[in-house]
C-alpha cells in the first residue's frame, strides 16, 4: 500500500532524511522528515499512538467508539474520548457553515464526508504528537487526499489534474495543510473518498479538481467537498471564516475558480498560475 498518487513533493524542494508509515483506515499514513537525527523510537511511538486513536474512529468496526455513538439513541448518555469529541464537533460545525453541503452523517453515502474528516484529524494528531516531542522537527504527514507540513520553509507540491494523469500543476503553499479531490473516475467508484451523491455546483463535473490550502488537514479535507457541492457564496463564506483558499482546475490544468480569504494572497504566481519553490532555505521557516 502506498500514499495517494494525486500529489507529491518535488524532489528538489527538501531533503528527505527518514520516512515511516503504516496502513490506516484502508489508506496509508506516511510521515516524511526533513530534519537530521535519529527518530526511529519517536516514529514508532507516534504510529502506535495514532493506531490507538484509529481504533476509536474506525467506521468499519461496529465496536468502535464512534460507531457506538452514531447508533446511540437521543436519550442515551455517552462519554466520548477526546478524538471522537473533536471529530463530531468539527463535523457539526462544517455541516453548519457549509449549509449542508458537507454531509458527515449521511448513512446512504457510507459517511464518506465523515471518513474524510477522520483522515484529516489523524494527520493533524500525528503532526501534534511529533511536535510535542520535538517542537523544531521539520516534515510532512500524508494520508489519502490530505497532507500537512510542519516547520518547513516555503512549500510546494505537484497536483495531478482530474481525468488526466499526464497534467500536473506545481503549487506553492502559503499554509501548512493541503487537500485535493481524487483524480479520475471517482464519480463512478463506490469506494471513492469523493463520491457524487448530490449535484455538483453548476459548471463543475467529475473531471474538475478541487484543491484546498488551510491551516489544518481536517479543515482542508472538509473544504475539498464544500468546493464541489456548495454554491459560490457559501464556498466564499467558508474560506473567509476558516482562513483557507480553494482552487478549482479543469481537466487541462487551468484554474477556473478561485476562492480566497484576502485577494492576492495566492498559492501560485501570476506566471502561468503556479509557483515553484525548488530550493531549501533555512531562513524562511514558517
Amino acid at each position: 500500500m502506498e500514499p495517494s498518487a494525486n500529489f507529491n513533493i518535488p524532489e528538489a524542494t527538501l531533503k528527505v532524511t527518514v520516512q515511516a508509515g503504516r496502513p490506516i483506515l484502508g489508506e496509508f499514513l506516511q510521515i516524511t522528515l526533513f530534519s537530521e537525527g535519529s527518530f526511529d523510537t519517536l516514529l514508532t511511538q507516534v504510529l502506535q499512538n495514532i493506531t490507538e486513536i484509529e481504533k476509536t474512529l474506525d467506521l468499519d468496526n461496529p465496536k468502535a467508539e464512534i460507531m457506538q455513538l452514531l447508533r446511540s439513541e437521543g436519550d442515551d448518555t455517552f462519554e466520548m474520548s477526546v478524538s471522537v469529541a473533536q471529530v463530531v464537533e468539527a463535523a457539526l460545525d462544517f455541516n453548519s457553515i457549509s449549509n449542508g453541503a458537507f454531509e458527515p452523517f449521511r448513512e446512504d453515502a457510507g459517511h464518506l464526508d465523515l471518513r474524510s474528516l477522520i483522515r484529516g484529524h489523524l494527520v493533524d494528531q500525528t503532526v501534534k504528537q511529533l511536535l510535542k516531542s520535538d517542537p523544531y522537527l521539520m516534515g510532512v504527514v500524508q494520508l489519502a487526499e490530505g497532507m500537512r507540513f510542519f516547520n518547513c520553509p516555503k512549500k510546494s507540491i505537484h497536483v495531478r489534474m482530474g481525468g488526466n494523469f499526464e497534467i500536473e500543476k506545481e503549487l506553492g503553499l502559503f499554509k501548512n495543510a493541503f487537500s485535493t479531490t481524487e483524480a479520475g473516475g471517482s464519480m463512478f467508484d463506490n469506494e471513492s473518498a469523493t463520491i457524487y451523491l448530490q449535484p455538483l455546483r453548476h459548471g463543475l463535473s467529475g473531471r474538475h479538481t478541487v484543491s484546498v490550502i488551510a491551516d489544518e488537514c481536517m479543515t482542508a479535507n472538509a473544504l475539498s467537498k464544500v468546493g464541489l457541492f456548495a454554491d459560490a457564496p457559501t464556498v466564499q463564506k467558508c474560506v473567509t471564516d476558516l482562513h483557507a483558499q480553494i482552487l478549482i482546475f479543469d481537466e487541462r490544468g487551468e484554474i477556473v475558480e478561485i476562492y480566497e480569504e484576502v485577494p492576492l494572497s495566492r498559492a501560485y504566481s501570476s506566471d502561468q498560475w503556479n509557483s515553484s519553490y525548488s530550493s531549501y532555505d533555512d531562513s524562511s521557516k514558517d
